[in-house]
């Protein structure tokens, strides 16, 4: 079975990337100079445009293998590692080899390994939001037992609402005139009517 090409990629994110390390460790992976992909993120900017990496997926065809330190070369968060991951397995069908993760090397078995890190990052992907869902529920609890309100500002009741509304409610003009009556929204005026309602029958 005829080999594919082998590259490297690095994403550079910090300044504790070292990058003549890794790209000592590349070449000794047998990776040619022209065949590694570098780029310089920006983290300030939500990520910024990996460039390189999207020249280096042009060229990748299958069978190729691609070289990588760690997982997190693929971007920011699981949903977005697992986003590219099957992308270079999937659909580029390369084999991916992480050097900080032996295990973690497609040769061995592209379908069952991809696979399993697919499902290991979606799982990921899903308890991080809920985690997340969870931590913003217990922030806007904390929050409301504060006072603070969230939302749009109630508006104030009309003045003339309680007149409006009792001529509506004798049936002498529909909801839409009595909401223009008051200078509020129809959906707004049944909403309210129907607040009153319950109270006089809370009564």
């Amino acid at each position: 079975m005829p080999m594919g090409r082998t590259y490297g990629y690095i994403r550079v994110i910090s300044e504790d990337i070292d990058v003549e390390a890794q790209t000592y460790t590349l070449r000794e992976m047998q990776v040619m100079e022209r065949d590694i992909f570098i780029d310089f993120v920006d983290g300030q900017d939500g990520g910024g445009a990996a460039l390189q990496y999207e020249r280096l997926l042009k060229k990748l065809k299958e069978k190729d293998l691609l070289y990588m330190q760690s997982l997190d070369m693929l971007g920011d968060g699981y949903t977005e590692i697992g986003r590219q991951w099957r992308r270079l397995t999937k659909e580029k069908k390369v084999d991916v080899a992480v050097l900080d993760m032996p295990s973690l090397d497609t040769r061995r078995g592209r379908a069952l390994i991809g696979d399993v890190v697919l499902s290991m990052l979606e799982y990921a992907s899903d308890a991080e939001w809920a985690m997340r869902k969870e931590k913003q529920r217990a922030g806007i609890e904390r929050a409301k037992s504060r006072g603070v309100r969230f939302g749009r500002p109630e508006l104030p009741w009309p003045e003339n609402f309680d007149q409006a509304y009792q001529m509506w409610k004798r049936k002498e003009i529909k909801g839409e005139e009595a909401a223009r009556l008051c200078h509020i929204s129809r959906a707004l005026f049944y909403r309210r009517a129907g607040m009153v309602r319950e109270m006089e029958e809370n009564r």
